[in-house]
């Protein structure tokens, strides 16, 4: 099984032409509503450990969300409602659309080479706590119940990241559902259910937004647990 890494909330860059849209907002951008902190880091390490290309982008969701799709209600922040239509296709062709199409491209002329399938990792970082709630979760794995691939996928690799760490809280489908909106369900359609499988590894900030042992040790039961699962799934 071939892999591909992407990462769509990889940093909080704001491009010079918009940056007065974001003047004085600096606690914004640095939250997790700016970016998806760690994500990028261990992006950047499992395209490193499997040899696998890696898409990222640094540009921060305030300015346009490339894991939402054109349609979506939220695809600009509010902090974007200064922008004309002609200046957000600007943004969306080169902030969104070269992002996503690359991968595209990438992705469609992988699963065309041969008969082994594609599976697009996507890694992203969740909050510890939304309104209010405590998020129960450190790893979370994204993926569409309906593919029985990708179910069978994920439910192989959360018993693997189990047995390495037993207290290591590893849900399926949370905190968000691998079917709603988003790049991996884009593709889904775009490319053949039987080479493309799509998930979304979601983290705990808590874990793996700084330095240090304990995400040094998530990203390592992460690796292990993976090349364990490309090796025998």
């Amino acid at each position: 099984m071939k892999l591909v890494v992407s990462c769509e909330h990889g940093g909080n860059r704001v491009p010079a032409p918009y940056a007065w849209l974001f003047a004085g907002c600096e606690q914004a951008l640095a939250s997790h509503r700016g970016w998806d902190p760690g994500a990028l880091w261990l992006a950047r390490r499992l395209a490193r450990a499997f040899d696998a290309p890696l898409h990222a982008t640094t540009v921060t969701r305030l300015l346009v969300d490339t894991n939402r799709s054109e349609h979506h209600p939220r695809l600009f922040s509010s902090w974007c409602a200064p922008l004309s239509r002609e200046e957000r296709d600007v943004v969306l062709e080169r902030h969104y659309r070269a992002h996503r199409g690359a991968l595209e491209r990438r992705l469609r002329k992988l699963a065309n080479a041969g008969r082994d399938s594609v599976l697009h990792l996507a890694v992203h970082s969740f909050t510890p706590r939304w309104q209010g709630r405590v998020r129960r979760c450190d790893i979370g794995l994204l993926y569409d119940p309906q593919r029985r691939t990708e179910r069978a996928l994920c439910q192989h690799w959360q018993g693997r990241l189990r047995a390495r760490s037993p207290k290591l809280r590893v849900r399926r489908n949370f905190p968000y559902r691998g079917a709603a909106d988003g790049l991996t369900t884009y593709l889904r359609h775009q490319l053949p259910a039987r080479t493309y499988l799509g998930v979304e590894l979601e983290l705990n900030q808590r874990s793996i937004a700084q330095a240090g042992a304990p995400r040094r040790a998530i990203a390592q039961h992460v690796e292990s647990s993976l090349r364990a699962l490309l090796a025998g799934f």
